[in-house]
């Protein structure tokens, strides 16, 4: 994968483009977003206005049918991992067992293909957040459901719209799972160590005194990449935005209390979080932290302002160091081949 395959993953070619994704991220999050506040369901609001943003985040592709399909296997790893977070995340040592074997699978996908790299990173994410934020409404499952379907609903009505974008990811899932079985791009080691710094985040959480830990596995999970220097130049984009992500976020609760209010600003941020992907990683990343933030106040029926980011960004900074450790862990010193023989040059 190039410098660039993050920018390009997400790439918008126009002014219009940028009008069909702030429309098509507006629907997708804020239906569920402020259809379930509306109805006193704010946890629900929370999980499907999450949901519907990764399932939109996973438009991978050429053709609709490609796009469609890497947004549906997208959804189905979200429910699985939320499912399997949610229901184990009590027991003892399950979240960590749940969360560590999501995150393999991910490290070792990591590399195949930015689809699939994607797809199976939302797998961990949503396994820790469901083992982490401990939903209790009963409208949780139905709400992941129409996250999905407000996305599917959101890309249909774009595309009819806006036409289909232009995108030069070829996403061919068969020679994607192969190389995904096979841990093409990242090997045992990224994997390994990708695991390892979300173990860490989890088990050392009281040693390291983060108040959450799901937070900072969250860091590490979305950060990593096995790109070698490009990841650390990356993992630094996207220390910078989640940490200034979090305080603009401070700054933003401190005036916005009301829950209505509170979820169309989660979705505001959630629709320019996706602008700022194909700008900058740090852009995209600062809106994005600005959105969970959010979506975490909201779910916790107005936690205290300064307690809430005073943890977070502590936490947060947190996972980005132990990001950055497990990047250069997984790919420094660099195996260099020894050169061939003077004479076997010349033959």
């Amino acid at each position: 994968m190039s410098a660039s395959w993050y920018r390009d993953l997400y790439r918008i070619d126009a002014v219009h483009g940028v009008q069909a994704v702030l429309t098509r991220v507006g629907l997708a999050v804020g239906v569920p977003m402020v259809g379930y506040v509306l109805l006193g369901h704010p946890g629900a609001a929370v999980a499907g206005g999450a949901t519907a943003l990764f399932v939109t985040l996973s438009d991978v592709g050429r053709s609709a049918r490609t796009r469609l399909g890497t947004m549906f296997a997208a959804w189905v790893m979200i429910l699985a991992g939320g499912t399997l977070g949610h229901l184990l995340g009590e027991t003892p040592y399950s979240r960590e067992a749940i969360v560590l074997a999501c995150a393999l699978v991910a490290g070792w996908a990591s590399g195949a293909h930015p689809g699939v790299a994607v797809v199976t990173r939302f797998l961990a994410i949503a396994a820790a957040a469901g083992a982490g934020m401990h939903f209790t409404d009963p409208e949780i499952l139905a709400s992941v459901v129409g996250g999905g379907v407000t996305a599917f609903a959101a890309a249909f009505l774009v595309w009819k719209l806006f036409g289909l974008p232009p995108q030069e990811n070829v996403m061919d899932w068969r020679d994607g799972v192969r190389r995904a079985f096979e841990g093409v791009g990242s090997g045992l080691r990224f994997a390994c160590c990708y695991a390892s710094a979300a173990a860490v985040a989890l088990f050392a959480a009281s040693a390291l005194g983060v108040n959450d830990p799901y937070w900072a596995t969250l860091v590490v999970l979305m950060v990593m990449r096995p790109e070698g220097v490009v990841s650390l130049e990356l993992t630094i984009h996207y220390a910078f935005g989640t940490i200034v992500g979090v305080v603009a976020g401070a700054g933003i609760l401190r005036f916005v209390h009301d829950p209505l209010t509170l979820a169309i600003v989660a979705t505001l941020a959630a629709a320019f979080a996706r602008v700022g992907f194909s700008i900058n990683p740090s852009l995209g990343y600062m809106s994005f932290t600005m959105f969970l933030p959010f979506c975490v106040h909201l779910s916790s029926r107005g936690a205290a302002v300064p307690l809430l980011f005073e943890t977070r960004v502590y936490d947060v900074s947190v996972g980005c160091a132990l990001a950055l450790v497990g990047t250069l862990l997984a790919t420094y010193p660099r195996v260099v081949p020894a050169p061939a023989p003077r004479a076997a040059r010349r033959e």
